[in-house]
């Protein structure tokens, strides 16, 4: 029997994958929205976008956070399936 897909929990948690597929990446979408991608282009997950300051830089330009210093805060996110948005 496959298991049954779940969302995930508080924080960074796990996000659900399909098997056999790699995670394409992460997308920030305008309505403030970060979103999980599969590699054969199917939204995963989503969960509202949060932020920090950059550690590596705190406000000063640097590749880790393209000079905005801020970077996605993992553990405030909450994952949840794009049918329950």
């Amino acid at each position: 029997m496959a298991a049954k897909p779940e969302a995930a929990g508080t924080g960074a948690g796990s996000f659900n994958v399909h098997p056999g597929h790699a995670v394409e990446g992460f997308e920030l979408r305008p309505e403030g929205v970060l979103a999980a991608l599969c590699s054969c282009g199917v939204t995963l997950d989503v969960a509202a976008a949060r932020f920090r300051a950059c550690p590596g830089c705190l406000g000063r330009a640097c590749l880790r956070c393209a000079g905005t210093g801020e970077v996605v805060d993992h553990d405030a996110l909450q994952w949840r399936l794009p049918a329950l948005t």
